[in-house]
């Protein structure tokens, strides 16, 4: 599959799980009690807002010509795809992001926030960014909860999930 092809069926469907994700999240949290702007879907839906901005841009410019994953590297650094694999590189990507949403929703409920968040940021940062060094992935990954726990629990009130199976608080 030609890569502009690629890059708008990847956008389409990055598109759609982003509208159904803010649709979901205006359907099953409920707003903030205080009155004010920022409550317990606010950050959700941001994500879910974004993530639908950037699959558009995907699309725009798969149809206007410049490929989105190649679009800023120069011709020298980009990688060669393996014909190995037929491409399979992109779409090993899109599965590994799925895989990981679904595993943090499952987490989130058994683990909590803090716990779940440490593992995926950590995953994350071993499947998908090829990270080794295991002093950048504990930092990273607690740094990341932590900073959450702090700015969206603390700071701003923000609910986040305790676990079934261990709770943090």
């Amino acid at each position: 599959m030609p890569q502009k092809m690629q890059d708008a069926f990847v956008g389409a469907v990055l598109l759609s799980a982003g509208l159904v994700w803010c649709v979901l999240v205006w359907r099953t949290i409920p707003p903030g009690t205080g009155g004010g702007d920022v409550g317990p879907r606010a950050f959700p839906l941001l994500l879910g807002a974004l993530l639908s901005i950037l699959s558009a841009v995907m699309i725009i410019k798969a149809f206007t010509g410049t490929p989105a994953v190649e679009a800023d590297l120069p011709i020298d650094d980009a990688e060669p795809e393996d014909s190995s694999t037929g491409g399979s590189v992109g779409w090993l990507t899109v599965f590994l992001t799925f895989a990981h949403m679904i595993a943090y929703a499952f987490l989130m409920q058994k683990l909590g926030f803090l716990l779940s968040t440490v593992v995926v940021v950590a995953s994350i940062m071993v499947t998908c960014a090829g990270e080794r060094s295991p002093l950048r992935i504990v930092g990273m990954s607690v740094g990341v909860a932590v900073m959450c726990w702090l700015i969206f629990g603390k700071l701003l009130g923000v609910y986040l999930a305790n676990g079934t199976w261990i709770n943090l608080g």
